[in-house]
């Protein structure tokens, strides 16, 4: 429950080993949605007689907003690890 209380008020709850499994299961989502949507809009296309090449302009709007996705998630990670190095343990604010 302590952790699950953490999580909504934003205190760190995260240590440097379930950000790396954050930012792995991030990159998997990404791939698989790309997949999708890339496939989806080529058998789309291949269904209305259109050729990919008259498309491909189209795939510039869509790789900006993965890239840009990507960008933000991975320095919200690094802002998480930064917090998570530089709160006080619980082994260290004991002893002090």
């Amino acid at each position: 429950m302590n952790a699950l209380i953490n999580f909504f008020t934003l205190r760190p709850a995260f240590t440097f080993f379930g950000l790396k499994i954050v930012w792995y299961l991030y990159l998997v989502n990404v791939v698989v949605q790309a997949y999708l949507y890339i496939s989806g809009i080529t058998q789309a296309l291949a269904q209305r007689g259109i050729s990919l090449e008259m498309w491909s302009p189209n795939f510039l709007p869509y790789l900006l907003g993965v890239i840009a996705q990507l960008a933000i998630v991975r320095l919200l990670l690094e802002v998480a690890a930064i917090a998570i190095s530089n709160s006080p343990t619980p082994a260290r604010s004991q002893t002090t």
